[in-house]
């Protein structure tokens, strides 16, 4: 495959469903209008330097931070950003005679801001919103009497942002999920036309080539997932269940064609050809089968589907003795920690440009679970602020301020950091550094030494947060995975206890919710591991990674097939003991129950399922036993 063709499927498979498209056409459209909206009105009322800069922040914040699933709530949240962002800039204003309240009031602003997303993505957003706006505020240190129009522009930034989100580029759900789905298949069909061509020349370039888009597959699948309710009630549950059953069996179907295919690609002596035939034409047969369930959905699906009502909000305070094992409270002080190492470090480089040392400290800790997480999203950070500085510098020396060149590249820059926001942490940074090149170009104050300060402001915070993040109270990669796996076993075992009760009552709805535990708790594992399969690992990726995501993956296939399985029949008797002996080792292996729980014949036969096929007659259902059963073996074996 050529480097342009690569590249080319790269693009197409990593944005499917045109999510990143949508996302920086929709914030390059925020800033622009809210620029547009706050000149015309500082005809009437004259707008101050502060509130321009917080209203294009703000703006950008408000287009990218604020995702709820309804209209209605993405209001309410917005409006408490607004706040948020307004007490922080207020506070500043009120002790901006003062440094030293300067800073602790901003710590206490970062300290509130992390510690508020232990409430749900609402409270997260508002955080983000409230630190943005706090951190620039301190930077800006405006006097009270420019609150008002601070205010105002907050108002106008807010508005114009919910506009822009949901009239001009709104959501769509499901031509979006359908357009994903379109991408997926074609994907596939590619990478099993290069497993075919692998088997029957064994070239290697062409093996690595189907291992980089196998790749792409497995993250496309799960961007098909993210689109379906993980707790679908009524008439769209069934369809729910078959649609995500449909993307497991693609995805199995992919990987055993590229083990099947591997033997024979590196030539190892276990290899069959004909066996590469089959898993390609299972393969074939997954597609074709999630085409048809696709087709059969209603066109408003998944934005017509019901989603069960949501979890009892957290609650504000660790228990008594906890504190120092409550991960949000653990977050929020290496987060504030990291910031005020990065204020002291920021400001003894520069004393006007030490809040890009805060930003990078806070900023990398977003989305992360782990240490391991903390120190790639830092090591991304600085060396895209490096490679966005030197390309920045070319393009602010080439055009030289000019008007008429800068506004359409500053543009470009904005959308392309965001089209890229999901795709590459590395590729948003290095466009978000031309942008701010470009626009120091335009409004005159740029210089090739200011950028690089801006390098070490951001090295300096990037290490400061990765220096909190693994010396102080620590949350381990490995150790994060582990819990992720654990839950796993747990929701697995929850779902077989559904099942088993299923058998006397047919309580179908805690199966399916027991069913979409299991699909968030794969959900979180294939995230615990993603720090060890970056770039920055090493190589470590295919030691540490590849056998505990085949075992999930597989463990949630098992779990689908059950489901699936068990919606309109009973089970019998002997998938009843079956499932209670499944059940007992899944509480073992989460540390639920101890070796002297598992009855003897059950420890027996724990020794002898994975030699010898179960004596059930319903196919799918013997399969998911019989992974299960082989997966919980290797695990009590320590394999």
């Amino acid at each position: 495959m050529d480097p342009l063709a690569k590249l080319k499927l790269y693009l197409v498979s990593s944005d499917p469903g045109h999510v990143g498209l949508r996302m920086g056409v929709r914030v390059m459209l925020t800033v622009a209008a809210v620029c547009l909206a706050l000149f015309v009105l500082g005809r009437w009322v004259p707008m101050n330097a502060p509130s321009y800069v917080l209203g294009m922040i703000t703006a950008i914040q408000g287009a990218a931070q604020i995702n709820d699933p309804t209209i209605g709530e993405r209001a309410v949240t917005r409006v408490y950003a607004a706040l948020g962002g307004f007490i922080a800039i207020a506070g500043i204003s009120l002790v901006e005679s003062s440094l030293v309240l300067v800073d602790l009031w901003l710590l206490i602003v970062i300290f509130v801001a992390t510690y508020s997303r232990r409430f749900g993505p609402r409270w997260q957003a508002v955080g983000v919103f409230t630190f943005m706006c706090g951190v620039v505020g301190a930077f800006l240190r405006a006097p009270e009497r420019d609150l008002v129009e601070i205010a105002l522009a907050l108002l106008v930034s807010g508005v114009v942002a919910h506009l822009v989100r949901n009239y001009v580029v709104p959501e769509r759900p499901s031509r979006d999920f359908r357009r994903v789905v379109a991408g997926t298949l074609s994907l596939s069909q590619q990478l099993r036309q290069l497993i075919g061509a692998v088997s029957a020349t064994q070239k290697d370039m062409r093996w690595n080539d189907a291992l980089l888009i196998a790749g792409w597959l497995r993250s496309d699948i799960r961007m098909c997932q993210n689109y379906l309710p993980l707790k679908v009630e009524g008439p769209h549950s069934e369809r729910n269940s078959d649609i995500v059953l449909r993307l497991l069996d693609l995805q199995l179907a992919t990987e055993t064609a590229l083990d099947a295919s591997s033997a024979s690609a590196l030539r190892r002596p276990e290899a069959d050809p004909g066996s590469v035939k089959r898993e390609l034409d299972e393969m074939q047969e997954a597609e074709r089968k999630l085409q048809d369930a696709v087709a059969q959905l209603p066109a408003s699906f998944p934005e017509g589907a019901s989603s069960v009502p949501r979890m009892p909000p957290a609650k504000p305070l660790p228990a008594r003795g906890e504190w120092l094992n409550d991960a949000q409270f653990r977050l929020a002080i290496q987060v504030t920690l990291a910031c005020a190492i990065a204020m002291v470090g920021g400001r003894l480089i520069s004393s006007d440009r030490w809040f890009w040392a805060v930003m990078a400290a806070f900023l990398i800790f977003m989305n992360t679970q782990s240490a391991g997480a903390v120190a790639v999203r830092g090591i991304s950070r600085a060396m895209g602020t490096l490679a966005g500085i030197v390309l920045g510098i070319g393009l602010a020396t080439l055009v030289r301020g000019d008007l008429y060149l800068t506004i359409p590249l500053v543009g470009i820059s904005i959308f392309g950091a965001f089209y890229l926001a999901r795709i590459s942490y590395v590729g948003m940074n290095i466009c978000i550094n031309v942008a701010i090149s470009l626009i120091y170009g335009l409004v005159g104050i740029f210089r090739p030494e200011l950028l690089v300060l801006r390098l070490e402001e951001t090295a300096i915070g990037a290490a400061a947060g990765i220096f909190a993040a693994l010396a102080v109270l620590p949350v381990r990669t490995a150790s994060t995975a582990d819990r992720a796996m654990n839950r796993l076993y747990l929701s697995l075992k929850q779902l077989t206890a559904a099942i088993i009760n299923i058998g006397a009552d047919q309580q179908n709805q805690s199966m399916t919710a027991a069913a979409g535990a299991v699909d968030k708790a794969f959900a979180d594992v294939v995230k615990a591991y993603d720090p060890m399969r970056s770039f920055w690992a090493m190589g470590t990726a295919e030691v540490k990674t590849r056998n505990p995501l085949r075992r999930a993956y597989l463990l949630a296939h098992a779990a689908h097939l059950l489901e699936h399985s068990f919606r309109q029949t009973r089970p019998t008797d002997t998938e009843l003991q079956e499932l209670a002996a499944i059940q007992d080792r899944l509480a073992i292996i989460a540390g639920e129950g101890t070796a002297a729980d598992l009855p003897a014949s059950a420890a027996d036969d724990s020794l002898k399922e994975h030699e010898t096929e179960l004596a059930i007659a319903d196919e799918p259902v013997r399969y998911a036993l019989e992974i299960m059963s082989e997966i919980l073996r290797q695990v009590e074996a320590g394999e």
